[in-house]
C-alpha cells in the first residue's frame, strides 16, 4: 500500500485531517500547506516545537524587515494588533485556499493606507480578486 498523497512511499503516520495514514515526507511537506491540520495533531505540535527550538533567520527579501516595533508601541497598540491578527485568523479559517502571501498583501496595503493617511491624503483602494 502506498501513501494516498504521493502514491509512492510507504504510509507511516495517521493524518487526522485526511482520516488515513500518509508517509512522513508528505506529512512534513504538505503540513499546513495542502493539508488543513487540526490543532490537536501530534505531528503538527512536534513540528512547531522543532521550529521554535531551531529558528531560521529571515530571508533578505522578507517584507517589513525595516520595520522595528518597540515593546512600548506593541503594548500601546495591543488591541489594534490583536484585532488585525484575529481578523486574519478568522478569514483564513473560513477561506482554506488563502495563503501567507494573501495575508502579507493585505498587511502591506493596510500599512500603505496608514502612511497615506498620516500624510494627510485620503484615498480608497479596492481589492481585486485573484
Amino acid at each position: 500500500m502506498a501513501c494516498p498523497i504521493c502514491e509512492k512511499r510507504k504510509p507511516g503516520r495517521f493524518c487526522p485531517a485526511k482520516g488515513e495514514t500518509i508517509c512522513p515526507v508528505c506529512c512534513g511537506t504538505e503540513r499546513e500547506v495542502t493539508i488543513d491540520c487540526p490543532s490537536a495533531c501530534a505531528y503538527l505540535h512536534a513540528a512547531h516545537r522543532y521550529e521554535n527550538e531551531h529558528p531560521r533567520p529571515a530571508p533578505a527579501d522578507a517584507p517589513f524587515l525595516d520595520v522595528d516595533l518597540s515593546r512600548e508601541v506593541v503594548y500601546q497598540q495591543q488591541h489594534l494588533l490583536s484585532g488585525i491578527a484575529f481578523t486574519i485568523a478568522r478569514f483564513a479559517s473560513g477561506n482554506p485556499a488563502a495563503t501567507d502571501s494573501d495575508a502579507m498583501s493585505a498587511l502591506h496595503a493596510l500599512g500603505e493606507t496608514y502612511k497615506t493617511l498620516r500624510g494627510g491624503i485620503t484615498c480608497s483602494r479596492h481589492s481585486t480578486p485573484h
